[in-house]
């Protein structure tokens, strides 16, 4: 037999134990089905910042960092998908620093920003 110190058989008997967790880890993990996450549909209107009962007609301008989908669709050639498009991108990334930036949305090109510029404000 190997004649091993005391430190050795302790190193030893430290990584066989490591091997035989390891490999029960592995095991485990490949015998577990995985689990499946629910992903929500992003919903525009969830994450609109507007107030209940704001009078949107009184304003000349609408505030594309505050408006919900429904306020910014009423602006003449954004329309409902172009509007939810634009809550959706101000949700994952966060306000419009100037209205130049809302060309940044899907849909939202040079033509459209000029007919909506003088409609819009990011006060």
């Amino acid at each position: 037999m190997i004649n091993l110190e005391r430190i050795e058989r302790a190193i030893l008997i430290f990584l066989v134990a490591a091997l035989i967790a390891g490999v029960a880890v592995s095991a485990l993990r490949k015998s577990r089905a995985p689990v499946k996450v629910p992903v929500e549909k992003f919903d525009p209107l969830k994450y609109a910042d507007t107030a209940e009962g704001a009078d949107t007609t009184a304003r000349e301008r609408v505030n594309i960092n505050s408006a919900g989908a429904e306020e910014l669709a009423a602006i003449k050639g954004i329309g409902a998908k172009r509007a939810a498009r634009i809550v959706e991108y101000r949700y994952r990334n966060g306000s419009f620093a100037s209205i130049d930036d809302v060309k940044n949305v899907k849909g939202v090109g040079v033509a459209l920003f000029e007919k909506i510029r003088n409609k819009i404000t990011v006060e």
